[in-house]
């Protein structure tokens, strides 16, 4: 992607057909004519480059072409580019070949398609053999320089036409965790080349949703006489991993109109996104803090009155949840998992995310796989049954440490009286 800061005019110096000599009318010459479709045009405005071989019978043999590449300056073949042609020079048929080449400039500056020349292989109009010949084909030199209205583009856009539309799969205001939805925005861009287009979509997302993009596609149409120049589409694909509220963001690109010199803007709509179960922030009437206070005190007296008994209780309440919490929940994952349920599996996995052995085993990371084989741009069927059998064994991995963790007695300090010393 080349990213623009001023709009260009390009200036072509081409030759004027040739016309037979005297001599060539003699010697029966080849004939190389060129020219460009137009002289004045805008950065990322497709110009025509035109080359076209006359010999007084017919090639013997297919030209080759030069390619020209040059740096910021996109030289393409368009379908069809080589066409067979005729011209009536001095009341004789000549034939020969026309090829075309699409050049668009992306920077300013000036550009060159140098000299060079062609293998020119035709039947002598004499006799029977072949003639072979070298003829020059001129350089065309290309000015680059800013028009005005469109210095401030970032980024830098130009075309006859430009447009943004999306796609939503599913009911992003409707969600609830575990479930999905797509978001597709396709960037259309006539007389132009897609190579001028951004990155869609951004990596802000709302937090609680975890995202999934596609590979972006981009497709340019070889003949930029058609009507759609090239198109570039970006997909992601959203999991709803919590309760929460929030938006995907407006896409908007302003663009420099080729036809009429103006600045024109395409854009698509935010997104609304509603992930049912959020939190709701309620206050306390003077009732419920008046009696919040009185808790606390007499809290704060009874710790004060049994804090040596108190702290070996909570202690010990303490350790037994760390023993028996979440079972339910681990219960519950193993189950989804064998089911090769993702929805419940995700479910079950939010409420062990609190855990330091859940967040140090291999469980995210197997379910992230998962993720990405569910809603990412590979076929699920080509890769899912590895994955579950992955999850499966960081389940068991997850359980063995919990239970090895909760069967181990919690032993005094080893040579008490050293801290004596």
């Amino acid at each position: 992607m080349v990213v623009l800061t001023t709009a260009v005019t390009i200036a072509a110096q081409t030759d004027t057909p040739s016309v037979l000599t005297s001599n060539q009318q003699a010697d029966n010459k080849p004939i190389v004519q060129s020219a460009l479709s137009q002289s004045d045009i805008a950065p990322g405005q497709a110009v025509t480059f035109r080359v076209t071989v006359l010999v007084p019978t017919w090639l013997s043999k297919p030209i080759e072409f030069p390619q020209f590449d040059s740096t910021n300056l996109s030289v393409t073949l368009p379908e069809k580019s080589t066409v067979s042609t005729s011209q009536t020079i001095n009341g004789k048929t000549w034939s020969g070949v026309i090829r075309e080449y699409q050049v668009v400039p992306l920077t300013p500056g000036t550009f060159q398609l140098p000299l060079s020349s062609l293998e020119v292989h035709y039947r002598s109009p004499q006799n029977d053999r072949d003639i072979v010949t070298n003829v020059p084909l001129p350089a065309q030199t290309l000015t680059v320089t800013a028009p005005k209205g469109a210095e401030n583009l970032r980024p830098y856009i130009a075309a006859r036409d430009f447009t943004l539309t999306q796609k939503i799969d599913g009911e992003p205001d409707k969600l609830r965790p575990g479930e999905s939805f797509s978001r597709t925005v396709t960037a259309t861009i006539q007389g132009s080349t897609v190579m001028f287009i951004p990155l869609l979509q951004s990596q802000i997302y709302v937090d609680g949703l975890a995202a999934y993009p596609d590979t972006p596609k981009a497709v340019d149409h070889s003949d930029f006489r058609d009507n759609d120049t090239g198109k570039r589409t970006e997909k992601v694909t959203f999991v709803a991993e919590a309760p929460t509220r929030g938006e995907l963001p407006a896409i908007t690109l302003r663009w420099y109109d080729l036809d009429d010199g103006s600045i024109q803007t395409a854009t698509v709509d935010a997104l609304k996104i509603r992930v049912k179960g959020a939190s709701v922030v309620r206050s306390f009437s003077l009732t419920q803090w008046l009696l919040i206070l009185a808790l606390i005190g007499l809290t704060m007296w009874f710790i004060k009155r049994w804090f040596p008994a108190l702290v070996q209780r909570v202690r010990t309440r303490y350790l037994e949840y760390r023993r028996t919490g979440g079972k339910e929940a681990l219960a519950r994952l193993r189950k989804a998992a064998k089911k090769r349920d993702y929805t419940s599996a995700l479910v079950a996995a939010v409420e062990l995310e609190s855990s330091t052995d859940y967040q140090d085993s291999n469980v995210p990371d197997a379910l992230l796989a998962l993720g990405r084989a569910q809603y990412g741009d590979t076929a699920a069927s080509e890769t899912a049954t590895p994955l579950w059998e992955q999850l499966e064994l960081a389940i068991d991995a997850y359980a063995a440490k919990r239970r090895a963790k909760s069967r181990r007695p919690d032993l005094p300090a080893l040579n008490p009286s050293h801290r004596d010393h």
